[in-house]
């Protein structure tokens, strides 16, 4: 095993812990998307459009909640789904089936998943919120989804800015805007971001979908890694694997991601975003890029 799948194991092992804590704040998720439920976000909505009768895949889908929302908001048909973690995985295949939705959920390294999957078979890549920070390099992301995509087919995301990432939840300036592929371990392992971003018992996680305490004080037995990538590496990395810039925005708040203590709280249409109380900060971004007809 090389240095670089040791680093994603270890990051396996502390999502494996951290998602049974996420999903207990979480109540009754397969009645939410039996009522057509959606987690996603307005800039992911816009950012996507209609996917009926389009071929998509979403990297690194988590438990699967987002994935299961492109089929119920967008109209996606059996998405592909994959992630590192098992236990995300296994919640999500089982969700699906709960909410009698057709999607399809892979367990593997999306290093892995790019070497073994067959190539040009994607109209739609999707990633979203805190998926960069977990790859080992931006180059063989960018060079993987232009492989798995159909010519002229597109790469979407919406992500936490990397200049938001560079400060602590005091807003102590604590990490580099870019590590060059160097990691950053953590001792304390993959947190419990959606108890620390509720509001408290009963509080609207999405519209009709409520927070429960669910595990209390979760601490992650195990560590894990990250990586710093700023807008160049992420941007560039693109560039580089002959992918074309179609949209870049930036936006100052954090939907649902409470990103520092003195944050405050603003209710959306799809739930709550995160406002930071001084001057202008880019907090998230979108960017989409396409595939050319002829690569």
């Amino acid at each position: 095993m090389s240095n670089t799948n040791e680093l994603h194991e270890r990051n396996r092992a502390s999502w494996n812990n951290a998602t049974v804590a996420h999903n207990s704040h979480k109540v009754d998720q397969h009645v939410f998307f039996r009522n057509h439920g959606s987690t996603l976000y307005k800039e992911e909505k816009d950012l996507l459009g209609n996917l009926a009768g389009l071929k998509v895949c979403h990297l690194q889908c988590n438990a699967g909640q987002d994935t299961l929302s492109l089929v119920t908001k967008l109209g996606a048909q059996n998405p592909v789904g994959v992630d590192i973690s098992d236990n995300a995985i296994d919640f999500a295949t089982k969700l699906a089936k709960d909410s009698s939705i057709e999607a399809t959920f892979i367990r593997a390294d999306v290093f892995e998943y790019f070497d073994t999957v067959e190539a040009e078979q994607f109209d739609v890549v999707f990633a979203s919120y805190g998926a960069l920070g977990w790859l080992s390099s931006m180059e063989r992301y960018a060079a993987g989804v232009k492989k798995i995509l159909k010519p002229g087919g597109r790469y979407c995301i919406v992500e936490f800015h990397s200049v938001g990432y560079i400060f602590n939840e005091d807003f102590v300036h604590e990490y580099p805007y870019s590590s060059g592929g160097k990691p950053l371990h953590s001792e304390s392992g993959v947190s419990d971001y959606v108890a620390t971003s509720a509001e408290g018992e009963g509080d609207d996680i999405m519209p009709n979908l409520k927070y429960t305490t669910g595990v209390q004080n979760f601490r992650n037995p195990q560590p894990c890694v990250e990586f710093c990538w700023g807008l160049a590496d992420i941007i560039g990395s693109f560039a580089e694997a002959g992918l074309q810039l179609t949209h870049f925005k930036e936006y100052p708040y954090s939907n649902f991601f409470k990103m520092y203590k003195c944050m405050t709280p603003e209710k959306v249409e799809e739930g709550t975003r995160w406002l930071f109380p001084g001057p202008m900060l880019p907090l998230m971004y979108s960017i989409s890029v396409k595939k050319p007809l002829s690569a």
